[in-house]
């Protein structure tokens, strides 16, 4: 089940992940690294959640969900308060978290 909250201006969805999930990315760190870091019997016994991003372009309307970490991470490097980045659809910088599309609308 995914949860919604703001966080940084925007909307956040946050998803539990499953018992499967947690295992497979487990061993996909273990075989990425080449040796047994991390036991995947007592990692799945964690809980982890992935957070994302509902995003969405104020020129071309484009959607798609980003993983939170991708945004946050571009939003550091451009240092632009609306979180935009370039919509991967039309190429101009106007990809904004869904939640901060809403409040660019003009009003009707």
């Amino acid at each position: 089940m995914a949860s919604h909250k703001k966080k940084k201006g925007f909307e956040v969805i946050s998803r539990l992940l499953t018992y499967e999930e947690k295992i497979e990315r487990a061993r996909d760190f273990n075989e990425y690294y080449g040796e047994t870091l991390v036991d995947p019997e007592e990692f799945a016994k964690e809980t982890i959640y992935d957070s994302s991003v509902e995003m969405k372009c104020l020129k071309c309307r484009y959607e798609e969900e980003l993983d939170l970490d991708e945004v946050l991470e571009c939003q550091e490097m451009t240092e632009n308060e609306d979180y935009a980045m370039f919509c991967p659809n039309c190429g101009e910088e106007c990809f904004v978290p869904k939640s901060i599309y809403k409040e660019k609308l003009p009003p009707r």
